[in-house]
């Protein structure tokens, strides 16, 4: 009885134990077996999409921000906006003779907004390119020259000259209603010179299109008119 005893008390401590050891393992999560990442690192969280679809925007051209910076950000705008024209200023930036823009500052620009939008793309290319010039004028070598310089679009001139230390442009054949007033100097470097100005230049062979346009005009309606009046 004493040997039956016995063995009854050391199966009930070994199931007591084995109890014991269930309750406390019951509750807790298994551990997640240990993965293999490459060199010990977790794997790279999924690209995140860009807002709305979108790429981040490229970087404003340096030519853009230096003209927007220099008080002419509407014109800036315009150069960007047309094709051809931004080129165009760079090319000449990096060739021998450098360039020179007539920049018209922002008001200057919003009064000719309307007019622009109404010429054709070649008459709009013309426009801003004539603000360009074929070489960089520095603030000394400007202060010398009174005389036609050939603009960016390489058929028309513009007229400089001096009036009481202010330099003055006008169209060429010089035109008392299309003139403009260097303001600031923007910049002034060997390949690059940029001169705020207080107003839009127009080429004069751009108003003499305008101006036979507008006679053909006048000229159709004449004749309709006096047809319809026979």
């Amino acid at each position: 009885m004493a040997s039956l005893a016995g063995a009854a008390l050391a199966s009930c401590s070994i199931l007591l134990l084995l109890l014991v050891s269930c309750a406390q393992g019951q509750g807790q999560p298994p551990e997640a077996p240990e993965e293999a990442w490459p060199e010990g690192q977790p794997p790279e969280a999924p690209e995140e999409a860009w807002p709305e679809g979108q790429p981040p925007e490229a970087p404003e051209d340096a030519l853009t921000m230096l003209l927007s910076k220099g008080g002419c950000g509407a014109f800036a705008g315009l150069v960007a906006a047309t094709a051809g024209v931004g080129d165009a200023f760079r090319e000449q930036i990096g060739s021998d003779l450098g360039l020179t823009i007539l920049c018209p500052d922002d008001e200057a620009v919003g009064t000719f907004i309307p007019r622009f939008h109404g010429l054709t793309v070649d008459e709009q290319v013309a426009a801003l390119l004539y603000h360009g010039l074929t070489m960089a004028y520095s603030e000394e070598l400007l202060s010398w020259v009174h005389r036609e310089v050939l603009t960016l679009d390489g058929e028309q001139m513009l007229t400089v000259r001096h009036h009481r230390g202010r330099v003055i442009l006008s169209s060429w054949p010089q035109s008392t209603r299309n003139k403009a007033r260097i303001t600031k100097t923007v910049v002034d470097d060997d390949h690059l010179a940029v001169y705020l100005i207080d107003a839009v230049l127009i080429p004069a062979d751009l108003k003499r299109r305008r101006v036979v346009a507008l006679i053909v005009i006048i000229i159709l309606v004449l004749v309709v008119g006096g047809l319809v009046a026979l």
